[in-house]
Order: structure tokens, then C-alpha cells, then sequence
């Protein structure tokens, strides 16, 4: 304490902070507008995945502006420098961007649920998606009734209220410790599952590397959540300076919610980067002539015409819709040759 008497104040901590997360949070404007984009144009194939990731993007555009509130007020600055009125209002700023920042990665962590939902029938890995839809579902709505009601007044949370009653500061780290293990196994099951689904599609190597890559995008989340946690063991919760030492966890906590919405937006980007590759560099398409997206493939090659039928009607999903084989001639050839599938075109 005494090494730090003449140490001066940091006062520019808060827009070093913004610096960060503006243009991490541009990327992710980029890959939210793209990914709905794609899916309205040249018709409308919104779906559940499409509604959960807009929830997320909102949730967390919503924190981003009252995080540049709290900033302008003095956000990560010592609290003896900042008037009363500045501490209120940076508390009241913060205290809605903890709650709608559950709202922003769990929407997301749902939405790229919703997606590898869309690309497997295999009952077991179906089961254990939904199963971490609804853990994560019903531990967003307890953390949210724990933030309202863990002072009464709610206004104690940021104000110094006489004779207010609220849980020990303890206790709602723990529970942050909790949302962040929750968070991180999820985010894990999430980056590797796909690979494995992935790769068991009928579908060219390179294009399935690719796929990989871009529904891997959450282990970047995953790497977010381990100087989370650091920065949240090193805060002391009963620190008289907690407008200063929040920022450091406040920071990466904001990074890993961006990375969850920029990772869940990635896989449908897929047909974009292809078309672009194709038309700025000349390389061929993946599948040239038959613009399947993301999930319009097989996960088995039936051997026959009966196996192929049965295939066609259950393995063959899609996020956007199936389409039936458009020409007599297209029927015709694949009934002459039962050990070659026709691919199929959505």
C-alpha cells in the first residue's frame, strides 16, 4: 500500500478499454450483418438460430453504448476523483450490462446449438445439444433473478442505501465462477463437436476443413475465459476502489461475449468466402454446379436405390429448405447407378 502513495492515478483506463472492444465489436457487426444478410436475401430462411444470435447481438450492442456511457462518467478511474451523481450512474450502467451480458453469451452459445442441432440426426448428440440448450436456458434465468434481487433496495447494488439487506459479495463472485465454468464447457463442446459431425459429411476436404475452421471459432472464446477468470480471482470484491478494479474483468468479460457472437455468425459465412474465393482468386467452388449450403449433404453413401430414397427423405436436411431433383434426366441417371448417390441441391 505505502509503494503505491505516489503512484499516479490511470486515468485513461476506461478508453484503452473502449479502444479494445469497439473494433473487436465491429468485426462482429461485419459477421452479424453478413450472416442475416445471407439469410433474407434473395428470400427470406430466418430461423430459431437466426432470432437467438439477434437477441445476442442486441444484448450486447445495448452494453457496448452503456459501457461508453460509464466510460464518459469516469468508468475505470479511482472513485475519489468521481462525484457522487458519476458513481450512481457508472453503477447503475454497469449493473445492466452484467445482466444483459448473460443475455448476449448465452443467446449466442445457444444459437450455435441450434445450428449443430440442424446438422445431425444422431439421437445422442441431438440429446446432448438440447440437453445444454435447457441447463444454459434455466441458469440464465436463475443468475438474472439472483442479480435483481441480491440487494433490497435493487438500488443498494450501486448506491449506498441505509439499512439495505444484500447477499455478501462472496457469494455473487461464486456464482460468476459458476456462469463462467457453464460458459466455458459449453463453448468447448461446441468447437469440438462440429469437427466431428463435420467430418463425416460427404463433402470435399478442403470445404470441410473450412467448415471446421469457422464453427471452431468458439475455442477463441474458450482461450477469452481464462484471463476472465484470472481477473476475477485478483478482484477484491470488498475493495474501496471497485469503479477502478472491476475494469480488468469488466474487459475481458466483454471480449468473450463479442467472440461468442463473431464464432456463432462464422459457420454461415461459409457460402460468402466461397463465392468470394471463387470470383476474386478464380479457384473452383466445392461443389460446382450444385450450390449446396452448409447443411444440404449426406452423412452416409446409400448403396442402393432403396438406401438412396430413404436418404433422401431423412438424412438430407437443411437450414433453409429441401428441394426435390428439379429434371426427368438428373431421375434418370441416378436409377442407373445404385452405387453413386445424387447429390442434393438446396
Amino acid at each position: 500500500m505505502d509503494g503505491e502513495v505516489g503512484k499516479a492515478p490511470d486515468l485513461w483506463i476506461g478508453y484503452r478499454t473502449l479502444a479494445v472492444l469497439v473494433p473487436l465489436f465491429a468485426v462482429a457487426v461485419v459477421f452479424y450483418t453478413i450472416r442475416i444478410w445471407t439469410r433474407i436475401r434473395p428470400k427470406n430462411r430466418l430461423n430459431t438460430a437466426d432470432h437467438t444470435i439477434t437477441v445476442a447481438f442486441l444484448s450486447e450492442l445495448l452494453s457496448m453504448i452503456l459501457t461508453a456511457v460509464a466510460v464518459s462518467r469516469g468508468f475505470g478511474r479511482p472513485a475519489y476523483l468521481l462525484s457522487a451523481d458519476d458513481l450512481e450512474i457508472i453503477g447503475i450502467c454497469t449493473f445492466i450490462v452484467f445482466v444483459i451480458g448473460y443475455w448476449a453469451s448465452t443467446f449466442a452459445r445457444v444459437s450455435v446449438a441450434l445450428l449443430l442441432i440442424s446438422i445431425t440426426q444422431q439421437k445422442l448428440w441431438r440429446g446432448i445439444l438440447w440437453a445444454i440448450i435447457v441447463f444454459n436456458m434455466v441458469f440464465l434465468v436463475g443468475i438474472n433473478i439472483f442479480e435483481l434481487f441480491q440487494c433490497r433496495p435493487i438500488r443498494a447494488v450501486w448506491a449506498v442505501v441505509p439499512d439495505a439487506k444484500c447477499f455478501p459479495p462472496e457469494t455473487v463472485w461464486n456464482l460468476g465462477y459458476a456462469f463462467v465454468a457453464v460458459g466455458i464447457i459449453s463453448d468447448a463442446v461446441f468447437a469440438i463437436l462440429p469437427t466431428i459431425l463435420i467430418w463425416r459429411l460427404s463433402r470435399d476436404p478442403i470445404e470441410k476443413a473450412l467448415l471446421s475452421l469457422l464453427m471452431g471459432l468458439g475455442l477463441v472464446a474458450v482461450a477469452a475465459g481464462v484471463p476472465k477468470i484470472t481477473t476475477m480471482q485478483l478482484y477484491d470484491t470488498r475493495s474501496d476502489n471497485v469503479v477502478g478494479d472491476m475494469m480488468p474483468c469488466y474487459l475481458w468479460t466483454r471480449i468473450e461475449e463479442i467472440l461468442l457472437i463473431i464464432a456463432a455468425c462464422a459457420p454461415l459465412l461459409k457460402v460468402p468466402l466461397e463465392n468470394m474465393l471463387s470470383r476474386k482468386f478464380g479457384l473452383p467452388r466445392f461443389s460446382p454446379g450444385v450450390g449446396r449450403k452448409l447443411n444440404s449433404v449426406y452423412t452416409i453413401r446409400p448403396n442402393s436405390e432403396k438406401q438412396q430414397g430413404y436418404f433422401v427423405s431423412w438424412r438430407a436436411r437443411s437450414w433453409d429448405y429441401l428441394k426435390t431433383k428439379s429434371s426427368t434426366s438428373t431421375t434418370t441417371t441416378s436409377t442407373t447407378s445404385s452405387d453413386t448417390p445424387s447429390p442434393v441441391s438446396v
